[in-house]
């Protein structure tokens, strides 16, 4: 277990680390940053308080931020809708505002994201929790012990933590009642490392309970779970587990029946199909199967919700959808006679139920196809560390996972037809209920797509850029096509077979348009890509997986309900538009002339300051403002003679002061190619 904790602190470091790095650099850039920089006037808004709102209530808020004056609308992922107080001034304050959240009696339980639409962009987003169970807001005078703040179960309390403190609240426990407490914090996105502890609250003496700090599956939250004997007044205590605090420090802790599942199982289930999904959990009560059926969309997972035997509803577990079959492992399978037989592609829930279980599994390999044989474990937010051993039919190992690495992982590519064995160890010979993992066999050629930014600002029937970070190639060549889906909004690009940039520019730029249709307020889109792989077309959900890990203070694994969905601002009158024109070749030694021009809102007539951004290392350009009451401006784009050869994408950023405030937009992105010996 020391060796677990190590490696998943050690990784969660290393990407709260990575997420606060600038981009790697290219000989070829001069560049740091992102791509495309923030719009100045973009909204930020703090956490949510109360954190989390009750399922057929409305609930009144505060938003707090900056740049939130002319708000025009809250964007809600999933469930809910959110009204703008119209209470004389409300909006007109660049810090807060007054809005009234609904949600809806049916509304899916779990974690939700809330974003704020301005009439100058959108906001980050802030995850909150819908419940069912009623919200207590921590008093602010439960310090100590003896100042226990009551509650009564079922609860869920929204707080704050500051520095060196701890927060205490009471409650009553009945004999024979299993309780499950659980901290919501770090899964909110904030930088809150909670513990709990529970005490008898008549001697103020800890209870031999085992405290809860980093519950596995929950990334870095805590959990206790405990059926008490007898009646009990029990005080809970939560504070961070370095005595850190302050900020963004809240949390959500719920005190609940139950049930306390942790894993579905299986852990995925085949897109379109319906499925009996059982449970992983604690607790003496078993949780009954739900029957799910998967989307037949894009979705990457769908949330589950466990109900008790005596119908309380627990907090959602997250089921994988893929795209191939999915089975569950049957024992016996202990020994490769007795091996499950997968099919190609395929995947399979496994479970280490006894100390030193061996779980073999078996497919029909040919010869010269290589194969990925992937289980994991920590992805799925489950405790197991899995070992993997790849055989011949005669017994003749093929290939070992790394030890180190997660998730487990081997290639293997059969000299001949023949039957492949996989065989599933602990790593660390651990077992019970929640050692689950999930493990993938398919040939090995597969592509996925990393977006640069999770959200963009646009006005009707105009068009701006998504940058394409990076794509990860396993095997495959072919071109990647990447479309836009949401309504009213289109875009579509080709991203041939070449090395992603190594300087932090985008692979490509997909240019995303708003049609003349779209009013102004907040959207969601997504990105589609599709690759052909042995013939058969092929969909993949391109992700901003590293832009959320930034946002959720490097949370390992965001909710992946999110991380597939772009949020944009079409905002109804942007103060000026720009559009660039110019040549799509340049030689080296050489100059050509750009031409930048703008569309001004009546009213607007200041100067316009403009940067050029995607510029490769030894081009130039001697970049003029806009000049007030003008709407054109030329200047030339110069090409050093040790230019590199190779295309590059310019866009112009235009500035100015609108109101006393800072004012950005981006022009259209120009393709051009550097030429010469």
């Amino acid at each position: 277990m020391l060796r677990q904790f190590l490696v998943l602190s050690i990784f969660s470091m290393c990407l709260v680390a990575l997420s606060q790095l600038d981009p790697p650099r290219m000989v070829m850039a001069q560049q740091k940053g992102p791509f495309i920089p923030p719009y100045p006037q973009a909204p930020t808004i703090a956490p949510i308080a109360p954190y989390g709102f009750q399922r057929g209530k409305s609930s009144e808020i505060t938003i707090t931020g900056t740049n939130l004056t002319d708000p025009i609308g809250i964007l809600l992922s999933g469930a809910g809708s959110a009204k703008i107080s119209s209470e004389m001034n409300n909006g007109k304050d660049a810090t807060k505002f007054k809005a009234t959240i609904e949600i809806p009696a049916d509304a899916p339980i779990g974690l939700h994201a809330l974003r704020v639409v301005t009439r100058n962009g959108i906001s980050n987003a802030r995850l909150f929790c819908i419940d069912d169970v009623p919200t207590i807001e921590e008093n602010n005078d439960n310090k100590s012990l003896a100042k226990a703040q009551p509650v009564t179960i079922p609860c869920a309390i929204s707080g704050k933590i500051a520095a060196e403190t701890s927060q205490f609240f009471r409650f009553n426990a009945k004999a024979g009642q299993f309780v499950n407490i659980e901290v919501i914090a770090r899964r909110l996105g904030g930088p809150l490392d909670p513990i709990l502890r529970l005490y008898d609250a008549k001697t103020q003496r800890e209870l031999p309970i085992p405290y809860s700090d980093d519950e596995p599956g929950l990334q870095s939250d805590a959990r206790i779970t405990h059926t008490f004997k007898t009646d009990s007044e029990v005080i809970v205590e939560i504070r961070d587990s370095r005595f850190e605090g302050g900020g963004e420090s809240v949390y959500r802790l719920r005190i609940t029946e139950g049930p306390a599942a942790m894993l579905p199982l299986p852990a995925a289930i085949q897109r379109g199909k319906t499925a009996p999904i059982s449970f992983a959990s604690r607790g003496p009560e078993k949780i009954p199967p739900v029957t799910v059926k998967a989307p037949e969309g894009n979705e990457v997972v769908k949330l589950v919700q466990p109900v008790s035997p005596k119908g309380v509803l627990g907090w959602p577990v997250t089921l994988g959808v893929s795209d191939f079959e999915e089975i569950v492992e049957q024992e016996p399978n202990n020994e490769p006679a007795k091996a499950n037989r997968l099919p190609i592609p395929g995947g399979v829930t496994g479970v280490f139920q006894e100390k030193k279980d061996k779980d073999c599994f078996v497919f029909a390999g040919k010869k010269g196809v290589k194969y990925v044989i992937t289980a994991e474990t920590y992805e799925i937010l489950s405790p197991a560390e899995v070992y993997l051993t790849v055989q011949d039919s005669a017994g003749k190992n093929l290939a070992k996972s790394n030890e180190t690495a997660t998730p487990a992982r081997v290639e293997v590519t059969p000299a001949a037809d023949g039957d492949i064995v996989v065989i599933a160890e602990h790593l660390n010979y651990l077992a019970g209920p929640m050692e689950v993992y999930h493990l993938t066999v398919q040939p090995s050629a597969d592509f996925s797509v990393n977006l640069g930014t999770d959200r963009l600002i646009m006005a009707p029937n105009t068009t701006t850029i998504l940058p394409i970070t990076s794509v990860t190639r396993r095997d495959f060549t072919a071109p990647i096509e990447l479309t836009v889906k949401g309504k009213g909004f289109s875009g579509t690009v080709t991203i041939p077979n070449v090395p992603n940039p190594a300087d932090g520019k985008p692979i490509a730029l997909l240019p995303v348009k708003a049609d003349s249709s779209v009013p102004a307020g907040g959207y969601q889109i997504e990105v589609i890509a599709k690759g052909t792989i042995e013939g058969k077309e092929v969909f993949r959900p391109a992700k901003a997986n590293e832009i959320w890990q930034s946002q959720l203070a490097g949370l390992p694994f965001p909710p992946q309900q999110f991380t597939t969905t772009v949020s944009v601002a079409v905002v109804d009158k942007p103060p000026f538009t720009l559009s660039v024109k110019g040549p799509n070749e340049l030689n080296k030694g050489g100059s050509a002339e750009l031409v930048v021009t703008t569309t001004r809102a009546e009213g607007f007539n200041e100067d316009i300051a403009l940067a050029a951004i995607g510029l490769p290392a030894n081009v130039t350009i001697a970049a003029k403002p806009i000049a007030k009451g003008t709407n054109e401006i030329k200047f030339p784009l110069n090409a050093a003679a040790n230019a590199a050869n190779g295309k590059f994408w310019l866009l112009m950023r235009g500035t100015a002061k609108v109101a006393g405030k800072d004012v950005a937009w981006l022009s259209n992105a120009l393709e051009i190619e550097v030429k010469g010996k």
